[in-house]
């Protein structure tokens, strides 16, 4: 094969700039050529060596002359090959046979001496030192080229003379394209071998040649489906299948590395088309069902942490337990639900190991220390994201001890509340105290009140610290929080809404009451807590629904006979519409149902109020958001 730059697929930007250099005389004594293995740095170099070499002078190489010829032949006296004979370093003694000692000899025939090292990152620290020193002064005709997969491993002396050269990563496009025309490969196994070889095209071209690769394959896949399944006591079996092909282990870790990122594409956006495992498309959706975001990022990492290890020599065995041991454990994250109040919010643990059900009181940590809870959702597996991280665990379930600091924790706080308004009347503050709520370990006492505006209640604190001896907290609510809290009966007569099962507050505003065409009365629209009421909310949504199918009082609509009608009413819930035709100058009231008649979809007239009642019905709604009370993660 001709040593010029028409056989390097990829690498444009490192090609131009050598042909620049070459061309514009230009050329510097050493180079850092840093990329993963096979991914082209040697046909870089050699072509880069045949171009400087080259009797015609240009800027790359013609592959006709004497010394291109040579330099395809690998035997241009000229282009020095440095090797090591020891399989991991390149010692002190090759540098020094092979390039110190050789360089100060000029050319036999040519304008350059260029030394090419491959494998440069095993130069241990006294090869590097002994380069050192022909790198800081070299004669102008030596041309050195370091070939690496870890620049980063050089001295930084070493680095600070060189010009270091990144291979990038060739697009998968165009390995793909190369492999189908030029080797033949099949669409389906070009596109596995372009994703696996991740930009790098000596790795895709080996693959693709590869007669163990579909072995390889398919023993990965086999692992990779029944990964979840394997017992401890298989662990070493799995080994054992891995350890089969222990000299291509990087490639299958690959092929992991592929059906991971599969499942993490899949998860995400559910395209089968983008898949490069299409055939495994039910074991990947599988997967990706079990699986969380967070665990599938961990499997990923431990899967790069493992060709690290296994490169640095680390026992292959144990490489391979423990990465298996991490692709385990990558289901959804487990969690309990815990509640503080009857209807508060809902906060996530940890369950552990503990045998918890639904209605148990549980032990835990959260940021007003030690609390206890009940379990309202029994464990469950739930989507890594829906979940705030790190989840705090379960800290015992409560015993019968813990339920007696609960029960005597209640009968505090009805004293504390009788200490704290007899101190409230001391100081004459014009606030309202709703409750008093101990922590279940006693280091904070908290008082919740309502107050038309802010309260300096500093002194008030003094004297309830010193009674009580313990963190005192007096903290402002809302409305509607009062109203959370003590309870009582709705206009309905069922048990207030945000008393019996709403856990947040939800924002009601006065366009639905004009929605559901209430009455715009004060009266009938708020609740006992002075705002709107919440089940306002409720059936927004239906009717938001419903009133997008009417047309508006007054409209012109055409009924089934062909009449021109104006509408006089409407009924939401029936989807009924009583109209107003004239025949034979004859007025007449016809009611039809909304999909019997035609009309043109209009907005809706709003209600028109004075200045002052928008005013007074503006002081009804509420933004909702969370509660007060609720602050206990």
């Amino acid at each position: 094969m001709t040593k010029d730059y028409s056989n390097i697929i990829g690498h444009e930007k490192i090609i131009s700039y050598f042909q620049n250099a070459a061309a514009a005389d230009k050329v510097s004594h050493a180079y850092i050529l840093n990329g993963p293995d096979k991914s082209g740095k040697m046909l870089l170099a050699e072509s880069f060596a045949a171009a400087l070499q080259c009797e015609k002078g240009e800027a790359t190489a013609c592959g006709e002359c004497r010394s291109c010829r040579q330099a395809e032949g690998k035997n241009q006296p000229d282009i020095i090959y440095v090797t090591h004979e020891k399989p991991n370093t390149l010692s002190v003694e090759d540098i020094r046979r092979q390039l110190n000692d050789d360089i100060v000899l000029k050319p036999y025939g040519s304008r350059y001496k260029v030394y090419i090292i491959d494998e440069a990152e095993k130069m241990n620290v006294q090869a590097q030192n002994a380069l050192l020193k022909t790198i800081e002064e070299p004669p102008a005709y030596a041309v050195i080229l370091l070939l690496t997969d870890n620049a980063d491993g050089f001295l930084p002396t070493i680095l600070s003379r060189c010009v270091r050269l990144d291979l990038q990563a060739v697009p998968d496009a165009k390995i793909r394209r190369f492999l189908m025309e030029n080797k033949q490969v099949p669409s389906y196994q070009a596109d596995i071998c372009a994703a696996f070889a991740q930009g790098n095209v000596g790795k895709a071209v080996r693959l693709a040649s590869s007669e163990q690769f579909n072995e390889i394959k398919n023993s990965a896949m086999q692992l990779l489906k029944r990964v979840n399944e394997i017992d401890l006591y298989e662990m070493s079996q799995a080994v054992k299948q891995i350890s089969e092909y222990k000299l291509e282990v990087n490639d299958y870790l690959d092929l992991m590395l592929i059906w991971y990122r599969d499942v993490l594409l899949f998860k995400a956006t559910a395209d089968v088309n983008r898949l490069v495992f299409r055939d495994e498309v039910y074991s990947i959706k599988k997967a990706a069902s079990h699986s969380s975001y967070n665990g599938i990022e961990q499997v990923i990492k431990a899967l790069e942490k493992a060709k690290k290890r296994l490169q640095a020599n680390v026992n292959f065995e144990l490489v391979m337990e423990l990465l298996l041991y991490t692709m385990k454990e990558i289901e959804m994250t487990k969690i309990v639900g815990v509640r503080f109040r009857n209807t508060g919010k809902i906060y996530y643990f940890d369950p552990v190991q503990y045998q918890i059900g639904s209605g148990d009181h549980v032990i835990v940590e959260t940021a007003r220390g030690v609390e206890m809870g009940t379990v309202v959702l029994a464990p469950r597996t739930v989507e890594d994201e829906t979940v705030v991280q790190p989840l705090k665990p379960v800290i015992r379930v409560a015993s019968e001890a813990d339920e007696r600091i609960a029960k005597r924790n209640q009968e505090k706080e009805k004293e504390a509340f009788q200490i704290c308004l007899d101190k409230i009347a001391k100081h004459k503050l014009n606030m309202k105290l709703v409750e008093a709520e101990y922590t279940f370990d006693n280091n904070k006492l908290l008082f919740y009140f309502t107050a038309d505006g802010r309260i300096d209640f500093r002194e008030l604190v003094k004297d309830l610290a010193a009674v009580f001896r313990t963190r005192i907290e007096l903290r402002q609510i809302g409305v509607r929080d009062e109203t959370k809290i003590l309870g009582g009966v709705g206009i309905c007569g069922r048990g207030l809404c945000c008393h019996t099962y709403l856990t947040e507050f939800i924002p009601v505003s006065i366009k639905m009451a004009k929605e559901q065409n209430l009455s715009l009365n004060p009266a009938k629209i708020s609740g006992v807590c002075g705002r709107l009421m919440c089940c306002l909310k409720n059936e927004q949504e239906t009717y938001e629904y419903l009133n997008s199918r009417l047309p508006g009082v007054g409209d012109t609509v055409t009924t089934p006979e062909g009449l021109k009608a104006a509408v006089q009413s409407v009924n939401v819930l029936r989807q009924l519409v009583k109209v107003i035709v004239e025949i034979d100058d004859e007025k007449e009231a016809r009611e039809y149902k909304v999909k019997d008649l035609k009309f043109r979809a209009r907005r809706r007239k709003d209600v028109k109020l004075s200045a002052a009642e928008l005013k007074e019905l503006a002081a009804l709604e509420d933004s909702g958001g969370n509660s007060k009370i609720d602050d206990v993660k």
